[in-house]
């Protein structure tokens, strides 16, 4: 077993982060990834619990369901499919901090290729830093720009 742990902070609300955090069809718009599509809608609609999104950027496809979504405050979801790894969930919780939020992104996953597992955690690192990247940066934009309105 693997893990580790993200944190940034963003000026931007909860509120608008959550909205881009689990906005999974967007994805490919904000992030290094080429595809991002939802194969099923949750509940609730489109993007909560149950909602399977693929995300496409190198090599097969991920598969990732949905299992924990409470707006503003904290997203879940497991690996179904796509990755050298079994058990991988990973949380994002949100609070608010001064006059924006504080994201903690916590992930949990067992390498299956023993020999190579230190490799896949530290690209499984490198891609999930490259998405909070991409979700900072375009909470930050919708934030500044419905502050300007």
């Amino acid at each position: 077993m693997a893990s580790f742990t993200l944190e940034r902070q963003v000026a931007a609300p909860a509120e608008v982060v959550f909205e881009v955090l689990t906005d999974h069809r967007r994805y490919a718009e904000i992030t290094p990834m080429r595809k991002s599509a939802l194969e099923r809608e949750g509940e609730p609609a489109p993007n909560g619990v149950g909602a399977i999104r693929v995300l496409s950027s190198v090599g097969p496809p991920l598969r990732e369901e949905v299992i924990a979504f409470h707006p503003s405050s904290r997203f879940s979801y497991k690996l179904l499919s796509g990755a050298p790894v079994r058990d991988h969930v990973g949380t994002v919780e949100l609070t608010p901090s001064g006059s924006g939020t504080r994201v903690v992104y916590a992930v949990h996953t067992t390498p299956t290729l023993p020999l190579l597992g230190g490799a896949v955690v530290a690209v499984v690192k490198l891609a999930i830093k490259q998405l909070l990247d991409g979700i900072v940066k375009e909470s930050e934009r919708r934030a500044a720009a419905s502050s300007e309105d």
